[in-house]
């Protein structure tokens, strides 16, 4: 049976923390509890400063663990800009894996989920989050751009909500982050002290996380592509054909590339040239607008989830919402106009 880590039960067995939730520089911490002894850790946050937040997760699991943050019911939207490192064991809920990062940026309109996490796991996960008010403050939104995309959400107004798309950057964690998380972790100070150091540290990962996402832009529009015959032309479609028919279960990028007879190298490159986007992000688009169609038909969520290829209907919820912007359920609902 796995064991459970419940955010909303443990503040409201324990209203003196709750209080803390809110409060600059006044951590709170749930530690993990486990009967056996075998499994431990704990979930701790910290606000910074006004719209500035950390959160880790640190668990040695024996047990599966499961982590409720909140009941995923809806609530009014609310801008959420957040980079997430995972600097040991697997997020799969998200996608990231060991030594791997994030930087999002999309409305939360639920009041949270759950997160899975396996047995066997050294999991040490580091949050960022940040509010628009304090990312404009902190590197001017208004200046030269940082990331447009980014740019772009951070600027959006509730009236526009229903026309912008979340903004999603996976990147491999580099060792200077690496560095800058294990001297925040280890802290040599305590007091006022300690949360100054922090905050500096903050700073300095989202510094170094924005650079390297103009780095891997720049790489992007610089890297040279090769050119495209027109037998590979046909190719590439095929391999797209190929995908609208295997949605549900759909091959491996080495599969594909043997079923078209091309390389997998020229595939990827090919897709994103013939496509705009990479194979998996095609797969998932696709997937997504067939989700789509299911729940105006009504259909619920758990079935739809099955019908484009989700065992976990919790897994496609996320994916759902990081493609088109809202939950599922506030999709079939009708609340807001999904632009493509």
């Amino acid at each position: 049976m796995a064991l459970l880590l419940s955010v909303p039960e443990f503040l409201s067995q324990h209203p003196e923390v709750a209080t803390q939730t809110e409060a600059v520089r006044s951590p709170w911490k749930i530690p993990l509890h486990d009967p056996s002894g075998r499994s431990y850790g704990y979930r701790q946050e910290v606000n910074l400063r006004p719209g500035l937040n950390v959160l880790i997760d640190d668990y040695t699991l024996q047990e599966d663990l499961r982590v409720e943050t909140g009941e995923g019911k809806a609530c009014p939207p609310s801008f959420a800009l957040e980079m997430s490192m995972m600097l040991s064991g697997n997020n799969r809920l998200e996608g990231v894996r060991s030594h791997q990062n994030f930087l999002a940026a999309y409305w939360e309109e639920t009041d949270g989920g759950q997160f899975n996490w396996q047995a066997g796991e050294r999991i040490l996960k580091l949050d960022i989050h940040i509010d628009a008010d304090a990312f404009e403050s902190l590197v001017g939104t208004h200046s030269a751009p940082i990331l447009p995309d980014l740019n772009r959400i951070c600027q959006c107004d509730r009236k526009n909500l229903p026309n912008y798309q979340p903004f999603l950057q996976l990147t491999t964690t580099t060792k200077a982050m690496r560095s800058t998380v294990q001297q925040l972790l280890n802290c040599p100070y305590e007091g006022p002290t300690r949360w100054l150091y922090w905050e500096g540290k903050v700073l300095e990962l989202i510094a170094l996380r924005l650079e390297q996402g103009l780095e891997q832009i720049t790489a992007n529009k610089r890297k040279k592509r090769p050119a495209l015959q027109a037998d590979d032309i046909d190719r590439i479609h095929y391999a797209r054909d190929i995908l609208h028919q295997r949605l549900v279960q759909p091959p491996s990028l080495l599969e594909l590339a043997r079923l078209v007879e091309l390389n997998d190298y020229k595939l990827k490159i090919g897709f994103q040239q013939v496509f705009g986007t990479t194979v998996f992000g095609y797969l998932t688009q696709q997937r997504m607008n067939k989700a789509r169609q299911l729940l105006a038909q009504q259909q619920s969520v758990t079935s739809v989830a099955i019908a484009v290829g989700y065992t976990s209907p919790t897994a496609f919820s996320s994916a759902f919402k990081r493609v088109i912007g809202v939950s599922p359920k506030r999709y079939q609902l009708g609340k807001y106009k999904i632009v493509s």
